[in-house]
């Protein structure tokens, strides 16, 4: 089925570029922000900061109807600041055929944050990390990825293959040097009726031979969410999972079976300019014995977000319990925000 997938991917890509294309035109927006973030329960001052999020995209279309489109993110580096080149994708729209995408570091078709309905972020994507453990995505490989027409019941189908990558892979690179694991995600998403959303994914890592021999189970996962919207109120619901690589089973073990994170989250638009919302995330490690004690990562965020027209002025106060899946490991988090869209 993997062959037969590369195989089909690559024919339709190739047989699309021999067609003459017509010259596009090439578009630059993003985002700037200054945060302040305050945190209590670590010992750490307050942090100012400001970045920004470059996205250079260019879309034409083709002789035989066919439309393209490309993307290239400029971001800061988290090390030194410098500018980054990554999260690059390529499209090609067949009409009623579908489209092909080439990815690297981008196309996540995860599900473990549909049900989120934050009026500033998803909640856990701040600077103070819940030490949780999430299903993977294809943004963490190069992928060829097919996505079907709109069919019945607004349903969409999407397959991907993913590959080993570096960042910034540029055209004509070989692969990274030394082993690299594989993946396969499927994903779908449906509007069944007004209002209701539905979505789910599973992913399964293709191990590289590694000549370890004991492995009695290899990583696999997904999750699957749902959401509802009625005037100025929407809701979610959702739930992800993931079975981590596994070389051993013994009797007694600490070893994790699978992660289990369960969400919930709400929104209000109280106008068209002010939002609010409540989310709560629960994170649990599930143990291949049951003797094995556990504790529970808990997140819960009040975020409320402010159009000023150019601008929007967000705050967001989370609260986190059992970090890092450490017993009375918890800490507070409010965030500041100003962010300019351009």
């Amino acid at each position: 089925m993997k062959n037969i997938m590369k195989t089909l991917f690559v024919s339709i890509a190739s047989l699309s570029l021999m067609f003459s294309v017509n010259a596009g035109e090439m578009t630059v927006n993003g985002t700037a922000k200054a945060t302040y973030n305050m945190i209590t329960g670590d010992q750490r001052d307050n942090g100012i900061g400001i970045t920004n999020e470059l996205n250079f995209t260019a879309a034409g279309e083709m002789a035989n109807g066919f439309t393209w489109s490309y993307s290239m993110e400029l971001d800061p580096d988290a090390t030194d600041g410098s500018a980054l080149n990554d999260d690059s994708q390529m499209s090609i729209t067949m009409n009623e055929m579908g489209t092909v995408k080439i990815c690297v570091s981008e196309c996540s078709n995860s599900k473990k944050y549909f049900f989120d309905q934050s009026a500033y972020t998803v909640i856990t994507d701040t600077s103070l990390s819940t030490g949780g453990t999430y299903p993977a995505n294809e943004m963490s490989y190069a992928s060829l990825q097919y996505s079907t027409p709109e069919l019945p019941f607004g349903t969409t189908l999407q397959a991907s293959y993913g590959q080993g990558k570096t960042e910034s892979q540029s055209g004509n690179a070989a692969g990274p040097t030394g082993s690299q694991n594989s993946m396969e995600g499927y994903s779908i998403t449906m509007n069944p009726v007004e209002n209701l959303s539905l979505a789910a994914n599973y992913y399964d890592v293709n191990d590289y031979s590694d000549g370890v021999t004991t492995e009695n189970q290899l990583e696999e996962g997904g999750a699957w969410g749902v959401t509802y919207s009625l005037e100025n109120v929407s809701i979610g619901y959702g739930k992800s999972y993931k079975a981590p690589e596994g070389t051993s089973i013994t009797t007694g073990a600490k070893t994790v079976e699978y992660y289990e994170n369960t969400g919930m989250s709400i929104g209000y638009s109280i106008n068209k300019d002010v939002s609010v919302s409540y989310s709560r995330e629960e994170l649990e490690q599930n143990m291949l014995t049951s003797e094995t004690t556990t504790y529970d990562i808990e997140v819960d965020s009040v975020q409320i977000a402010y159009s000023l027209g150019g601008a929007t002025l967000s705050v967001a106060r989370s609260d986190y319990e059992n970090k890092g899946y450490v017993q009375n490991e918890d800490a507070t988090e409010t965030l500041i925000a100003l962010t300019f869209a351009f």
